[in-house]
């Protein structure tokens, strides 16, 4: 099974038809002028029809434009042949707008239509002519017997030292000539592409450079960066012990802090039982003392529950006195009572007259 080569396809794309479209947008690229310099421009020694010889350079487009003439002693790398008007039919060609491949395929059929030599013996050439605003694009066409290219090739006086290219000049503009193929244009061709090849090369080796240069600077202050984010870990690393030293004496200061208060509120059993002793009447009991905190509860037996609250109420460092519950009285005359309070840790003693 076999698959033509206008047929190869990538995403819906016609792959030999996308290569045309590359080569030609590359073409046109080296074209510009800030460009120009990348193409290579080889000097051609041209024996000229009339006998003279003229060194010519590349102009683009596959031709060549005429410098100035040459001395009888330069030397070029390569040489080319005039040929005659006598031996060249031309024709001017309209063309619809077509790609470079199918204008090339629609001219080489012209070409074999309009030839009169055998197909093997047609040498043929084109040049794109000048079209007007809006007009068709136009087209020279050149073709020549390649038999008769040899009879005039082996008649020259003197004869070219290295195989000449064969070239016609164009009917448009005398001082602009075209390469007819199959001759010794392919040497020159070969050299044209390694020099092209050698100046992308450099081209690509300076935009290294110059990028290379612009990232000089922030690569520079991407490795002081990390440098500093190196240097900040390590002193993290180093400084973790003492930080974590500190982490615990903050703790353990919290805890003191704490067991400080805790202990500032609670009240000391044995001034709180002295104090009591001196302020309950003589002919109060007291039956139970709780202490919580600096909370204390009292139960026991008093004349008066009443007279026993207000004056517990009345002395310095007791607050919130109250009798959570009634008093009851007994067989002896005295009540059964219970005083809740609440005694300030720096509550001042009694006065000394009490007891």
């Amino acid at each position: 099974m076999s698959i033509a080569t206008s047929d190869l396809r990538l995403f819906g794309l016609q792959l030999p038809a996308l290569w045309q479209d590359v080569r030609q947008a590359w073409g046109k690229l080296f074209g510009l002028p800030a460009f120009a310099w990348l193409a290579p421009h080889p000097a051609v020694l041209v024996y000229e029809a009339e006998g003279s010889q003229a060194l010519w350079q590349a102009a683009g487009a596959g031709l060549f434009g005429r410098q100035r003439h040459a001395s009888a002693h330069q030397a070029a790398p390569f040489a080319a042949i005039e040929l005659p008007e006598a031996l060249v039919l031309r024709r001017l060609l309209a063309l619809p707008r077509l790609a470079p491949a199918q204008r090339r395929a629609a001219l080489e059929l012209q070409a074999r239509a309009l030839s009169p030599f055998a197909p093997d013996d047609l040498v043929w050439a084109f040049a794109e002519a000048g079209a007007g605003a809006g007009a068709a694009p136009r087209a020279e066409l050149v073709l020549a017997s390649r038999r008769a290219i040899a009879s005039h090739v082996a008649g020259m006086v003197p004869a070219p030292a290295v195989a000449p290219e064969i070239w016609v000049r164009t009917g448009q503009d005398a001082a602009r000539a075209m390469v007819l193929p199959g001759f010794g244009e392919a040497r020159r061709r070969q050299a044209e592409r390694r020099s092209a090849g050698w100046c992308v090369l450099l081209a690509a080796i300076a935009c290294a450079l110059a990028l290379a240069l612009a990232l000089t600077p922030t690569l520079q202050l991407r490795q002081r960066a990390l440098g500093a984010v190196a240097a900040w870990v390590g002193l993290v690393e180093k400084a973790r012990p003492a930080v974590a030293e500190r982490e615990a004496l903050v703790a353990v200061e919290g805890q003191l802090r704490a067991l400080g208060q805790i202990m500032g509120e609670r009240v000391s059993p044995v001034r709180t039982l002295q104090t009591l002793t001196q302020l309950l009447p003589d002919d109060t009991v007291l039956q139970r003392l709780q202490i919580d905190g600096s909370r204390i509860t009292l139960v026991g037996q008093t004349p008066d529950t009443a007279a026993l609250v207000q004056k517990l109420g009345s002395q310095p460092g007791f607050k919130d006195v109250r009798a959570p519950t009634a008093a009851t009285r007994t067989g002896t005359g005295k009540e059964v009572f219970q005083i809740e309070l609440t005694l300030q840790p720096e509550a001042p003693a009694a006065p000394g007259g009490a007891r």
